[in-house]
């Protein structure tokens, strides 16, 4: 991890409660000399480990991934789309909403996001 705990939460509780733009995250990547697609990707690598630990509930991650995803996509406008920023994006995105197939008690975050999100992690680590 390149950030330190205090600016990572920061921009966690940020990202949940207002969204973060490209431009929100410059003077971070400018201070820490670090790419955008970098910083996404830590920050969406934190919200997957901080969820599959329990320790952040799905409606935060989501949340947060959701405040991410316009600068994920501007990045992407420009170059590579940040990975595995996207695909964790598009795994919490799955546990939205229930499917017309499903039981009425299903938990779309259990059922489809978190295997989605244990199979991004699982590859990230090789």
């Amino acid at each position: 991890m390149i950030l330190p705990k205090h600016e990572l939460s920061e921009l966690l509780v940020n990202a949940e409660s207002h969204g973060l733009a490209l431009s929100d995250l410059a003077g971070t990547c400018d201070k820490l000399r670090i790419a955008p697609t970098d910083l996404l990707n830590e920050l969406s690598v934190a919200v997957a480990h901080g969820y599959l630990q329990r320790a952040l509930s799905y409606d935060f991650c989501d949340a947060v991934m959701n405040g991410i995803i316009g600068a994920v996509v501007e990045v992407g406008m420009t170059d590579d789309m940040p990975q595995p920023a996207f695909a964790l994006y598009q795994a919490f995105d799955q546990g939205e909403w229930i499917r017309r197939y499903d039981p009425p008690e299903t938990n779309p975050a259990e059922k489809y996001t978190r295997p989605m999100v244990e199979q991004i992690m699982r590859k990230l680590r090789g």
